[in-house]
């Protein structure tokens, strides 16, 4: 046999062997696997409560959901057997880069990269509160965009995150920097993009979209916390409002229109936005629309909580004719109305008003405002999912869904302030406080 022949056959001899082990190597490589045992399961989407359950979780994916018999074919485990594991949380109005609550810190003085390093210490908070995903709706300087960059990068630990960038509004509306300014001055240019017009409000839609926010957010009336701005009051015409909407619809993104007023309520579902923040003064009307165009409420009684009742603020120059505390039984009336009506409603705290981390502390005061525990549950999985456009991926524990997944000690459903205290916090797989050493 000639060399030829001798190293060919070689060559096909060692083709042969290498694909073995390549096929070997396959068939060796497995996907990350971890498997948890639950004390109790809370199926949102079912409004069940499910014990003893295991989990099985491959990569970021829940791939598997078994009866607790089935433990004894896996190890590790972890073992939460004396827990109850829930979808982890979703906070639809959230300010993760704000330090509003904090008095010491003003804006005027502040760098701009500071929004973005204290946005990494509130993320931090807030997921180790048990949020997985929020919903920021209101950045300054796009601070919103680099922090849910830095935290979908794996830089930093924080929750998943869907930003609007800074909220449009008009010349001095609610957001606007400055209103409180001489005549004379004014700042150039403004942080709060006032646009004025269908022309200008679109435009800087398209803008906003360019830098890449996840939605639009407009302000539809006046706010608590600008000077010069009246809450009750609406602000921009439903044609400008359209123009957002138009503008964020055919770059498939849905709208946020802050609103406490009952007109400018009214003015925005008119012109096609897909949630209501705040909802402070709605009417029988607002919520009738709100029903039929199939309108979410996010209802922040948390931030008006610590504002009106914790900290006792003075807003006797909004014109609402009520004190702090006929102010926040209006709100949990309106709450209670718009929920016994049959109104979709998601959680939203208005985290940055109040210290980050605290909002879980919202759960207590919706059920005192009549929503049942499982109803105010779903509000904050698979109804906030839902809003997001993220149900399919998140929002509730199912085969093929993220694993986000949260465990406290007790049953939530028979006292909700339970969620208060998280011990263990995991986002697509990745544990991020855990109770276990």
């Amino acid at each position: 046999m000639g060399y030829y022949s001798i190293f060919s056959n070689l060559f096909f001899i060692l083709v042969f062997v290498t694909g073995m082990f390549s096929q070997q190597d396959e068939s060796l490589k497995t996907v990350d696997t971890q498997v948890i045992h639950a004390g109790a399961l809370i199926a949102v989407e079912k409004g069940q409560v499910i014990n003893d359950v295991v989990i099985v979780i491959e990569g970021k994916k829940i791939v598997k959901i078994e009866k607790g018999s089935a433990k004894t074919k896996y190890s590790p485990i972890i073992d939460l057997s004396e827990y109850t594991v829930l979808p982890g949380l979703i906070d639809c109005h959230s300010h993760l880069t704000s330090p509003y609550f904090d008095t010491s810190i003003d804006a005027y003085e502040m760098a701009i990269a500071s929004y973005g390093v204290l946005g990494t210490v509130y993320a931090k908070k807030t997921l180790e509160a048990g949020f997985t995903s929020v919903r920021d709706v209101g950045g300054v300087f796009y601070s919103d965009v680099a922090l849910r960059d830095a935290i979908h990068n794996d830089w930093i630990p924080g929750p998943r995150m869907y930003v609007s960038g800074k909220a449009l509004t008009m010349t001095g509306g609610h957001g606007a920097w400055g209103n409180w300014l001489a005549p004379h001055m004014k700042l150039e240019p403004n942080p709060g993009f006032p646009a004025d017009g269908e022309d200008e409000v679109r435009k800087q839609t398209r803008t906003l979209i360019k830098n890449g926010v996840d939605l639009i957010k407009i302000n539809a009336t006046g706010g608590f916390g600008t000077s010069k701005s009246i809450p009750g009051a609406a602000s921009f015409t439903i044609e400008e409002m359209k123009a957002a909407v138009q503008e964020a619809n055919k770059n498939g993104l849905k709208v946020a229109a802050h609103a406490h007023g009952a007109d400018g309520i009214k003015n925005a579902i008119k012109a096609g936005v897909n949630s209501i923040e705040h909802g402070t003064f709605l009417d029988d009307e607002s919520v009738q629309s709100m029903k039929n165009q199939k309108v979410f409420l996010v209802m922040d009684l948390l931030a008006a909580h610590y504002e009106l009742i914790e900290k006792n603020d003075d807003f006797s120059d909004k014109k609402t004719n009520l004190n702090n505390q006929e102010m926040f039984q209006k709100l949990s009336g309106n709450f209670n109305k718009a929920y016994t009506q049959g109104v979709k409603i998601a959680f939203g705290t208005d985290s940055g008003i109040y210290p980050h981390g605290r909002n879980a502390e919202q759960f207590n005061l919706m059920v005192k405002a009549g929503m049942t525990e499982m109803e105010a549950l779903r509000s904050a999985t698979i109804i906030a999912a839902e809003l997001i456009g993220i149900e399919g991926k998140t929002g509730s524990i199912e085969e093929g869904k993220w694993a986000d997944l949260i465990a406290v000690k007790g049953n939530p459903l028979e006292d909700i302030s339970l969620l208060e205290k998280v011990e263990f916090v995991m986002k697509e797989g990745k544990i991020y406080k855990s109770p276990i050493q």
